[in-house]
C-alpha cells in the first residue's frame, strides 16, 4: 500500500525529522572483565584439558616386543634330524611272536647215491703221461661203487685238460655224481665222444 501524501504543508519538525536517520536501542555499556573473560578461560582451560588427555592415553597398555636372541655359536651350526630307533625291533633270529626261526636245513644232494646207476659204463683214459694213473682212478670209482670202470690209455692231443664226457642227459646225473667224486668240473655232453655211458680223459693238470 503506497503511503498517503501529506495534505498539510511541511513545517521544521518535518524538516529535522527528514535528516534524522533511525538510531538502534540504546544499551548499557559492558564491564571490562567480562571482555577479558573468554581469554581467561582458553589460557586456564586448555593446558588442563591437555594434560587429562596425555594422562588418559598414557594408561593405555603398551605392546610388549618379543626379542629373539641368536646364539653366535650356534648360528653356523646345521641342524641334523634325529634319527628314532625302531621300538618294535626283534632281535636276529627272532620272529615277531618271540620264537627263534630255525635255520634253513642243508639242500639234499641234487644227485643222490640210491638214485643213480652204478652200473654205467666208465670209461678212464690216461692221457697225462704218469704210468698207473687210470688203473688208481678205476680203482677209487670200483670202491665209491662204480661196478663198471674200464682204464686205458689215451694218445689223442684233445681235449688238452681233464674233462668227463657222458653221452646224453640220461647220464648226467651220474656224470655229475663222478666228477664231484674225482674233482673234476669241466662236463661236456657229447654223443660222439661218449658212445654210451661216461667217458674220462686225464690229463697232467688232474689231482689224484
Amino acid at each position: 500500500m503506497s503511503k498517503q501524501e501529506n495534505p498539510h504543508p511541511d513545517d521544521e519538525f518535518d524538516v529535522l525529522g527528514a535528516d534524522r536517520t533511525p538510531q538502534g536501542v540504546h544499551r548499557s555499556p559492558v564491564p571490562r572483565w567480562r571482555q577479558w573473560l573468554p581469554f581467561i578461560l582458553v589460557v586456564i582451560l586448555a593446558p588442563t584439558l591437555a594434560f587429562v588427555a596425555v594422562k588418559a592415553l598414557s594408561n593405555d597398555p603398551e605392546p610388549t616386543a618379543t626379542t629373539t636372541v641368536t646364539s653366535t655359536a650356534d648360528a653356523g651350526a646345521t641342524t641334523e634330524p634325529a634319527t628314532e630307533e625302531p621300538t618294535d625291533a626283534t632281535p636276529d633270529g627272532a620272529t615277531s611272536e618271540g620264537s627263534t626261526s630255525e635255520q634253513p636245513s642243508e639242500e639234499p644232494s641234487t644227485t643222490a647215491a640210491a638214485d643213480l646207476d652204478h652200473s654205467v659204463s666208465v670209461y678212464v683214459l690216461n692221457g697225462a703221461g704218469r704210468a698207473g694213473l687210470a688203473g688208481t682212478v678205476a680203482e677209487t670209482l670200483g670202491g665209491d661203487g662204480w661196478t663198471n670202470v674200464i682204464p686205458d690209455n689215451y694218445s689223442r692231443q684233445l681235449p688238452t685238460a681233464t674233462t668227463l664226457f657222458y653221452t646224453n642227459a640220461d647220464f648226467e646225473d651220474e656224470a655229475q655224481a663222478i666228477g664231484e667224486e674225482l674233482g673234476i668240473t669241466t662236463l661236456v655232453e657229447s654223443a660222439d665222444a661218449s658212445s654210451n655211458g661216461v667217458v674220462i680223459v686225464l690229463r697232467s693238470d688232474f689231482q689224484s
